[in-house]
């Protein structure tokens, strides 16, 4: 393992379990209110603990959120880092997946989230997680891995799903931003921000990042086999985000119309349903050998 990496990642681990760990679990408040924003929005705000600030929707997505990271992400960071220190060399190529979960969650929060006491934890785990990312992918022996591609990888169906991937979640923001471009009024999740972080995260970076992935791995480039994994298991985790987010709204008496369980979130965890079965067979594909 790479010598940065092995302080980086632990760093990474703490950053996520204290912010996860004080978002999911502080208390005190005054509980959920009704704000009105500069745009003359009345938006319930969440009003409890470090997610007070926040709208009711968004501080429940939140605590969600933070349900996944302590449960699944960091375990999975965890073991992906110490089978990389015994020499596994798929568990690099996971642990690549994983970072860029935190990668995605720090940015999601330093931008995103209201400020809070949490402020400049986000902010380090937002840049650890870029220069642990960037340590990987400048360092990794792209060349020792298209040697281990075995004859049945699935390339086609692999881009074929980047390409989906990619492009959906760029048609499911823009069902929220096109009509309030061309009427000049607000989103009706903007609330109490200034702007659509994720919309414009998930546009700029996430499609042509699943799109330039898919154009590698249908030219067998050494790049799409390491982006390949990483994104699917990005996809994956963002998949069970969704169902957490949507279960904690549920507690916070948040209920959707039928279409958006259907449409919005049934689309993500359908994708990330999806990416867990491509996942398995990226690997099953990959030999763990040298």
């Amino acid at each position: 393992m790479n010598p940065t990496l092995k302080w980086l990642i632990p760093l990474i681990a703490v950053l996520a379990l204290i912010t996860a760990g004080v978002g999911l679990f502080s208390q005190g408040g005054p509980g959920p209110f009704v704000f009105e924003t500069l745009r003359g929005q009345q938006v319930e705000m969440f009003g409890r603990g470090l997610y007070a600030n926040d709208s009711l929707f968004s501080g429940a997505a939140f605590r969600g959120t933070d349900v996944v990271t302590l449960l699944i992400a960091l375990p999975l960071l965890l073991a992906c880092y110490f089978l990389s220190l015994r020499g596994s060399q798929n568990a690099p190529i996971a642990q690549l997946g994983v970072l860029f979960y935190f990668l995605y969650i720090g940015a999601s929060m330093a931008f995103g989230a209201a400020f809070n006491a949490m402020f400049l934890f986000y902010a380090a785990l937002f840049s650890a997680s870029l220069f642990a990312v960037i340590t990987v992918l400048a360092t990794f022996d792209l060349q020792a891995l298209t040697i281990r591609i075995k004859p049945g990888f699935p390339h086609r169906n692999l881009a074929i799903f980047n390409v989906v991937a990619g492009f959906g979640t760029l048609f499911i923001w823009l069902s929220d931003l096109i009509g309030p471009l061309l009427n000049g009024s607000a989103p009706v999740l903007l609330g109490p921000y200034t702007t659509m972080f994720t919309h414009s995260f998930d546009s700029a970076v996430i499609t042509p990042a699943a799109v330039i992935t898919a154009l590698f791995l249908l030219q067998r480039k050494p790049l799409g086999y390491l982006l390949a994994a990483p994104m699917l298991m990005l996809c994956t985790l963002i998949g069970v985000v969704v169902i957490a987010q949507t279960i904690s709204q549920t507690f916070e008496g948040i209920r959707f119309p039928i279409g958006v369980y259907l449409g919005m979130i049934g689309s993500w965890v359908l994708m990330g349903a999806f990416a867990i079965g491509l996942t398995l067979a990226f690997f099953r594909n990959l030999s763990n050998e040298k």
